[in-house]
């Protein structure tokens, strides 16, 4: 098993794709920091206009990965699950606090410019979900383009986690979550949807 932190490997080198295609188109090297998800954005809406499905199906998760690895990076206690060939189920958790995202399913809202098939929002404890949405509504409202970039997706993602962590430490919450917990926590909620459709 993989120590907490460690990035997967078939993460890392699609991840690394991605660097290279956007060097090759932009001549920008993205640096896995904050500052470079404007040249991902640039890359995905000017470069990849109306790409076709194929084309998204490949792009889509190298840019999760260089997005997930960015937040990663950046926010203490994230680490990566990340199954091999299955996209869908990847997601950038944190371990001192209930906190999630699917990294590809928000690279594909980001590419569609539209709400995509895959889960792409963020999942934070119920006990955290009151706090989360205050400081997330101190953004104000936010145009429809820009609420499909990296850039702005990142800033809500690093609001909500950091806002979740003090909600946490507030209440003194000692306890750390591991994979198994988000496991337990995705399956149920693949069940009670599959409820609704019967």
């Amino acid at each position: 098993m993989l120590p907490p932190m460690e990035t997967p490997l078939h993460v890392r080198d699609l991840a690394t794709a991605c660097v290279a295609s956007v060097q090759a188109t932009t001549g920008v090297t993205l640096d896995f920091t904050p500052d470079t998800l404007s040249v991902l954005d640039h890359y995905v809406h000017e470069i990849l206009e109306s790409p076709e499905e194929e084309l998204i199906s490949l792009v889509a998760p190298m840019c999760g990965a260089y997005f997930g690895e960015v937040v990663k990076r950046q926010i203490e206690g994230a680490r990566w699950h990340a199954p091999k060939d299955a996209h869908a189920d990847w997601r950038i958790e944190l371990a001192p606090v209930f906190f999630y995202f699917p990294p590809v399913g928000m690279a594909l809202d980001v590419i569609a410019q539209a709400e995509s098939a895959l889960p792409s929002s963020i999942e934070v404890a119920p006990v955290d979900r009151e706090a989360v949405e205050a400081a997330v509504a101190l953004y104000g409202d936010v145009r429809e383009q820009d609420y499909f970039r990296f850039a702005v997706r990142y800033e809500v993602i690093e609001q909500a986690a950091l806002t979740a962590i003090r909600s946490a430490a507030a209440r003194d919450q000692t306890r750390s979550f591991d994979t198994a917990d988000y496991d337990r926590f995705v399956a149920e909620k693949k069940s009670e949807a599959a409820a609704l459709l019967h």
